[in-house]
């Protein structure tokens, strides 16, 4: 018996009835499937890049309204340190005002002999703005009647006997 190889085989077969395919039209069916396949492909392709190209411009647009937000953020930050430094310097001529009249008063009371209650001022007020240089408010100018009475000679004519104020 001679060995004839399977393709060849089929080849030389003789086509059946019903249900025989020729090497051909095996051949057409799988071009077709390829075609198929690689415009399945091209399709899927083109799904993946167009969505990939959607998303790429929907983060650039994200990407500016961060960049916006964080522009206007810096700003608004800017203007909050700008104010705080107003503030500070505020607060640091206020302090530095009430130092002051504080120490006016105890001198005049001292001067004038009479206790003043004068408050200290609060320990985290001075260690907030009594540490800080700050420029010195301008000194605060009595009214020329308590400048007159502050004069020595002065006092002696006004005092009592009792050596105090009379309106006192």
């Amino acid at each position: 018996m001679e060995m004839v190889p399977p393709a060849a085989a089929a080849a030389a077969a003789p086509p059946r009835r019903g249900g025989a395919i020729t090497e051909e039209e095996r051949q057409r069916k799988r071009k077709t499937s390829n075609r198929l396949s690689a415009r399945r492909s091209r399709v899927k392709r083109q799904q993946r890049e167009g969505s990939l190209t959607a998303r790429a411009a929907q983060l650039e647009i994200d990407n500016e309204a961060m960049r916006v937000t964080t522009a206007l953020m810096q700003q608004q930050c800017s203007l909050v340190q700008q104010q705080n430094r107003v503030l500070s310097a505020d607060a640091r001529y206020l302090y530095s005002l009430l130092e002051q009249q504080n120490s006016q008063l105890r001198v005049l009371g001292e001067l004038a002999g009479v206790p003043m209650d004068v408050q200290e001022i609060p320990v985290h007020l001075t260690q907030l703005y009594g540490g800080l240089q700050s420029p010195l408010a301008p000194p605060l100018s009595l009214p020329p009647e308590i400048q007159m009475l502050l004069q020595p000679d002065q006092l002696d004519d006004i005092m009592d006997d009792a050596g105090s104020l009379p309106w006192l």
